[in-house]
């Protein structure tokens, strides 16, 4: 089938569409929207279906383009800038280098999606679903992700340095050397995910839950996680010096090397003496008890006083 290279001109928009649908369809007469370098800037193309489309070197800047179709469709080098797309679905797509910084995005689905080398600075992707994407060197920066759905997804080398992703799922999810500092995730859910060597200091985790989830290598320095779920989570050698611990869940959890020195773990609950004992505590440490450590063996400090 043919494929159309549709010019710079937003009068060939409606065509473009139509031949776009026989395309979809299969039929004869139809051709494979492909654009290639246009300027679709400040254009209201909202609900366009343009499912499977291959859009390379298009500006999209200030556009609305709420609950656009480009699912299985193929975006390289593109800029979404400041657009409005509200309900996007971008499912299954392949995502290269584009820019969505600062572009209202609420509710798009990224499902499935392959996303690479991608800015969303700023961004607002609350209620987004990227469940069983992959996405790799991608830029998050300050933005929102609150009540977002990471289930199963693969998340590599990713910055997300000041996002707010309160109340977001990452459960089953694999992370690995990202960087999340100074961000805000309260009751974010990352149960029986792999989070590996990555940076969440000075992050806001309260309630967060991390049941099961192995966080080797990652560092928590200065992380509130006041009453998070950390039963049976793999701790070991993870850096949670001064962390706020107050209240939290961690029977079960793995924690020989883990680095508690300066934390404040007071009221932490179902920790044993074992456990302590394998942690590296100092005279800073506050312990489940409300004593200051370090942890002595046989010492009774590992039962929790009542908040």
């Amino acid at each position: 089938m043919e494929t159309a290279t549709i010019p710079d001109d937003s009068g060939s928009i409606g065509e473009m569409v139509r031949r776009h649908a026989q395309w979809m369809r299969d039929e004869s007469s139809g051709s494979r929207c492909m654009l290639e370098n246009a300027a679709l800037n400040e254009l209201n193309l909202s609900e366009l279906d343009l499912q499977g489309a291959i859009l390379r070197g298009v500006t999209c800047i200030d556009a609305e383009l709420c609950s656009i179709k480009l699912n299985r469709g193929i975006l390289d080098s593109s800029d979404f800038g400041r657009a409005l797309m509200s309900g996007a679905d971008f499912s299954e797509a392949q995502i290269f280098e584009c820019q969505f910084a600062s572009s209202w995005m609420s509710g798009s689905s990224f499902a499935d999606a392959k996303i690479r080398m991608t800015s969303f600075r700023k961004a607002n992707l609350q209620g987004g679903r990227f469940q069983g994407a992959l996405i790799e060197g991608c830029q998050f920066q300050g933005a929102a992700l609150n009540a977002a759905c990471f289930h199963r997804a693969r998340i590599g080398t990713s910055d997300f340095a000041g996002s707010k992703f309160t109340a977001a799922q990452f459960s089953r999810s694999r992370i690995q050397d990202c960087r999340f500092p100074a961000a805000s995730g309260a009751d974010a859910n990352f149960n029986n995910s792999v989070v590996k060597m990555c940076d969440f200091s000075g992050a806001d985790l309260t309630g967060a839950k991390f049941f099961e989830a192995d966080l080797s290598g990652s560092q928590f320095d200065r992380v509130r996680l006041r009453h998070a779920d950390l039963r049976r989570a793999q701790l070991g050698g993870v850096i949670l010096s001064r962390a706020e611990l107050e209240g939290a869940r961690m029977g079960g959890a793995a924690m020989f090397a883990v680095d508690l020195r300066g934390a404040d773990l007071k009221g932490a609950r179902e920790l044993t003496g074992q456990q302590l004992a394998q942690a590296r505590t100092d005279e800073g440490t506050i312990l489940p008890n409300g004593s200051r450590g370090p942890y002595r063996r046989q010492s009774g400090a590992e039962r929790p006083v009542a908040l």
